[in-house]
């Protein structure tokens, strides 16, 4: 399962991509035999794809309808278990619940890869638990009454198959989406390529210094063992940084807005950043300020950096004069929603369907959020990019792979769930050389309480 909450932004430029993969000359690309034309090999191939999800779905329709039928018959309270949960309503002032982070190793690296065989492989393990589902229900329906715990237990385990059927729906449009954007740009994702195999290689290389280190602990230690060792990891950590270099320069520096203000106080830099909110919800905003000042606050040791947020609120009555205001759980046109908030600095605010950055503002969906997802998405706002990398392997008539891995699974901007804010973000936001490594916390000492918001109205 992958995360799908970076598609939203995006989503709307699929159409646009797919028109212009016809137009493009690449081994994808559309050609004609005897006059016929046909389609890119990965549209052919996504389109079989589709058509046999499309014949899943039927069948798991059908049966949904002859279990449900059981259940009613058995024991009609039973079909509570079939009710998919409710779609959480999006709109404005729809918030989420921020939930406590993923606790584990923030060392772990991530690859992975989606392509049309894989989806069409999750089809055919899909159809088999399908078959042994409809199997069970056969035997069931024999004495209904005998068999009421099996149809309790079916209907349960519908659940399960209506999620699995929704993820397959999931993968089919990520590699609509992004095949069609590798093929609208076949230069720049080479390019992006090349920096995922780098990616990679230094992941292998890491996961070799840490199997060494581990084998010459465990070993017996021979007179020029430690010189051997010392040998191999200098040769390999070498390699290493030199793959970091390149890395480091193909992601950039962040773009930070015109409207973050950098202040040197002695040995510590303060980011400023101003912050407008219509969010009525003054508790949300308030622990949303506190989660983002504590998250994006590190020392290497010498110097302390911080980010310090100016929440000014804008009030629906403000953004809206012009207009009748909307009201709780409406849905919004959001880049007009943007465009009513003063420039000169960040916005939060609410109406998406999932959270996630679009130009100078976080809008909220109502799914929960964690912690550390609110500081990602605040790390966009100064001007970060995302640090994981997209690349591909073109597979010929099976469309293309694509390929995703973490570039630095100690970043937040890299590993969500996991990664830290590092004194290096500072760092390059100041324009400084990326030269720290571990993030230091300041002690919850040392910390200040948030500045009081205030209403502008």
């Amino acid at each position: 399962m992958f995360n799908l909450k970076f598609l939203h932004p995006i989503r709307f430029l699929a159409l646009g991509l797919l028109l212009l993969a016809f137009l493009l000359p690449s081994h994808n690309s559309a050609s004609r035999i005897n006059g016929r034309q046909l389609l890119p090999a990965y549209i052919a191939r996504g389109n079989q794809v589709a058509q046999r999800y499309g014949a899943y779905g039927k069948r798991l329709a059908k049966y949904y309808v002859a279990l449900a039928t059981a259940l009613k018959e058995v024991d009609p309270e039973f079909l509570a278990y079939l009710q998919p949960r409710r779609p959480v309503q999006h709109g404005y002032q729809s918030l989420p619940a921020i939930t406590s982070d993923i606790a584990g190793e923030t060392s772990i690296h991530q690859s992975m890869g989606y392509s049309w065989p894989w989806t069409n492989h999750l089809i055919d393990n899909e159809l088999q638990e399908l078959a042994r589902a409809e199997a069970k229900l056969q035997l069931a329906k024999s004495n209904l009454e005998q068999n009421k715990k099996s149809l309790r237990n079916l209907a349960l385990d519908y659940q399960r198959l209506a999620r699995q059927y929704r993820n397959i729906d999931a993968h089919i449009e990520y590699n609509h989406l992004w095949q069609a954007a590798i093929t609208a740009d076949r230069p720049g994702y080479d390019r992006e390529t090349m920096l995922y195999n780098e990616v990679v290689e230094r992941q292998q290389i890491d996961d070799r210094l840490r199997r060494l280190r581990s084998a010459f602990e465990r070993s017996s230690i021979t007179y020029n063992a430690p010189l051997r060792l010392a040998e191999v990891s200098s040769n390999l950590r070498s390699r290493a940084a030199l793959l970091s270099q390149r890395i480091d320069s193909a992601l950039d520096k962040p773009r930070m807005p015109d409207f973050v203000r950098a202040e040197n106080a002695g040995e510590a830099w303060i980011i400023h950043v101003p912050l407008f909110t219509d969010i009525e919800d003054h508790d949300f905003v308030k622990a949303a300020q506190q989660i983002i000042e504590s998250t994006w606050k590190v020392s290497d040791g010498k110097t302390s950096y911080r980010v310090e947020l100016e929440i000014i609120f804008v009030s629906g009555e403000v953004l809206y004069a012009d207009s009748e205001k909307p009201v709780h759980g409406q849905k919004l046109d959001l880049r007009d929603h943007l465009r009513r908030f003063p420039t000169g600095g960040a916005i939060l605010t609410t109406g998406a369907a999932t959270t996630y950055v679009l130009d100078r503002a976080i809008v909220l969906g109502p799914q929960s959020v964690t912690r550390q997802l609110l500081a990602h998405e605040f790390g966009h706002l100064l001007g970060f990019r995302d640090r994981y990398i997209r690349g591909y392997k073109d597979w010929g008539e099976n469309g293309f792979l694509v390929m995703e891995t973490i570039a630095d699974p100690k970043d937040i901007m890299s590993a969500t769930p996991r990664g830290a804010v590092l004194p290096s973000h500072f760092l390059r936001m100041l324009g400084h050389d990326r030269n720290v490594e571990k993030p230091i916390v300041i002690p919850a000492s040392k910390s200040m309480e948030p500045k009081q918001s205030r209403s502008r109205t």
